[in-house]
């Protein structure tokens, strides 16, 4: 990027040189690649020097058609349009005419500054190119788009830089493996922990616990995520997926506590198993911040085989066992149809199937023809909305199943 003296500089030599406005644009970007518009043309050398465009016998602005519309005229009688349009929600319309090399178009920090706009700080929601040619054969053409884009500001809160913070820098870590594994199989169902309410010191004994578990070595260990990992699906504010406010809680704190808990977990988990799978789905409080946390145990865990998705439920085989996880909040009239539909090809090579679902943060086990749905209740501690609606009778527990190849072999209550 070419600093503002630089341009001004070559703008001044051009117009001593008697050049128009758009020929001194041309010439930029021909020599410096780099697409000035008119607007930034004029914001750089107002900064700079004070005064306007010194070539403004060569360029009318009209400005009569109330709509925030210019209609740029040079000395060629050639029109040049630039809209612009800020919305209530803070997005921006903008319209403009820009010279581009092929392919980019498709380039879209060069568009977005083609326009006037930081890709630091603004991100593309749609853009329309309307492509022409100027000139004739004899003194060449040029290549010339009507370029429209829909603009939004990248906030704090925008789910791609908050994955890109999280994936930065992240190392794997590697754990030895013990020698001695049974030959059965270990799910560990975490439901609704709500870290945020939750803190690491309300589940220390448990952990405690459920890593004594573990030390008894397993073939494959099958660490459940069924949403609500997390108690706001924002950082810097506290709501549901949906938007609903929360009491406020201290969400980068909550985060940090997610990944102890997590990498205590699947340390244990990776030390005493042949395999470790994480199945995964969002919650309602969780959606998309679970989404975003999940990418970052699959780069830190990669002994592990991390499923990571975007549905509303998922299943997997564990020996002859058919798994579906799903949080709860919706899939609620037949969800054993539902996953005999989805998972056809599985259900066949399967004897056992269950369903483990959370959400409701109490415990309930239902038979429903054959299916065993499993809905797991909650360790955190009730909440200000909780407490206020008298929903505080709930067990406050852990849990770790064990299977063998057919069927769940024992529960363990932690």
């Amino acid at each position: 990027m070419i600093t503002s003296k630089e341009v001004v500089a070559e703008i001044d030599k051009l117009t001593e040189q008697g050049r128009a406005t758009r020929e001194i644009i041309d010439i930029i970007y021909e020599n410096y690649n780099e697409n000035i518009t008119y607007r930034q043309m004029r914001r750089l050398m107002t900064g700079a020097r004070g005064n306007a465009v010194r070539d403004k016998p060569k360029l009318d602005y009209l400005n009569s058609n109330g709509k925030g519309e210019r209609i740029k005229i040079n000395n060629r009688q050639e029109a040049y349009r630039e809209q612009l349009k800020i919305n209530q929600d803070g997005s921006q319309e903008h319209a403009t005419v820009i010279q581009m090399k092929a392919g980019q178009d498709k380039d879209v920090d060069f568009v977005l500054r083609a326009h006037g706009y930081d890709p630091a700080e603004w991100k593309i929601v749609s853009v329309i190119n309307n492509f022409w040619q100027q000139g004739s054969s004899e003194n060449g053409t040029r290549d010339l788009y009507q370029s429209k884009i829909n603009v939004k500001p990248i906030g704090e809160n925008d789910i791609e830089r908050v994955i890109a913070k999280f994936k930065l820098n992240v190392k794997p870590i590697t754990y030895k493996k013990n020698k001695q594994y049974s030959k059965r199989n270990l799910v560990l169902p975490f439901a609704d922990l709500h870290f945020g309410i939750t803190n690491l010191a309300d589940l220390n004994s448990k952990v405690a616990e459920m890593v004594e578990v573990i030390k008894n070595g397993y073939d494959t260990i099958v660490v459940e995520l069924i949403g609500d990992l997390l108690h706001s699906d924002k950082i810097n504010t506290t709501e549901t997926v949906s938007g609903t406010i929360l009491n406020d809680v201290d969400m980068p704190a909550a985060i940090n506590d997610a990944m102890i808990f997590m990498e205590t977990i699947m340390k244990k988990c990776i030390e005493n198993s042949n395999k470790v799978l994480v199945k995964i789905v969002g919650g309602n409080h969780d959606f998309d911040s679970n989404y975003m946390f999940s990418l970052w145990i699959k780069e830190h865990f990669k002994q592990a085989n991390v499923d990571i998705n975007s549905r509303y439920r998922t299943a997997y085989l564990l020996g002859n066992v058919l798994i579906s996880i799903q949080h709860g909040d919706v899939n609620k009239k037949n969800p054993a149809q539902i996953l005999a539909n989805e998972n056809s090809n599985l259900w066949g090579l399967s004897s056992t199937r269950e369903i483990h679902t959370g959400h409701m943060h109490f415990e309930k086990t239902i038979d429903q023809n054959g299916v065993m749905l499993r809905q797991f209740g909650t360790p955190k501690k009730s909440d200000p909305w909780e407490i206020k609606n008298g929903f505080v009778g709930s067990i406050k527990q852990m849990y770790a199943l064990e299977y063998d190849e057919n069927k769940l072999k024992r529960e363990y209550y932690i």
